[in-house]
């Protein structure tokens, strides 16, 4: 199985898709802010691949600050430290409005706002280390 389709399926896991008994979400102790060319970054969604076997998934949305804490499902058996590979993502409408919490981005026609090398799993350049003890990490993104 692909990496970023274990990704998937953790994220999947992680946001309980909406039903009850969904498993619990534990914050961890690793923040950090997202800029795009000096200026916050809201609204995009981090993502920290462990490289661990099995891997585990860390997923935060940036605030309007761009700030973000990363989460995780509670009770992982996963270490939650180490090399990361992470991923940036600003999913849009296409007139370049924000997408509602309620849209399927299929279903909203929409386009990724960042470049791929922040974006993609399979591509992107963005990494972190991870200390057991959590950890800030920024990530200063540029658009060109």
């Amino acid at each position: 199985m692909k990496r970023w389709h274990i990704a998937a399926i953790a994220c999947l896991a992680a946001c309980g898709c909406g039903k009850a008994g969904a498993p619990k979400i534990q914050e961890l102790p690793i923040t950090g802010k997202v800029t795009l060319d000096g200026m916050p970054l809201s609204g995009a969604d981090v993502l920290f691949l462990t490289a661990a076997n099995p891997p585990a998934v860390l997923a935060a949305k940036t605030k309007d600050d761009g700030s973000y804490q990363l989460q995780t499902v509670a009770g992982g058996q996963s270490p939650v430290q180490g090399s990361c590979k992470v991923t940036i993502s600003r999913l849009v409408k296409p007139d370049g409005s924000p997408l509602a919490a309620a849209d399927v981005p299929a279903d909203a026609g929409a386009i990724e706002q960042l470049p791929s090398r922040y974006s993609r799993l399979g591509v992107s350049t963005l990494s972190a280390t991870v200390a057991a003890e959590g950890a800030t990490i920024d990530f200063p993104l540029t658009s060109r």
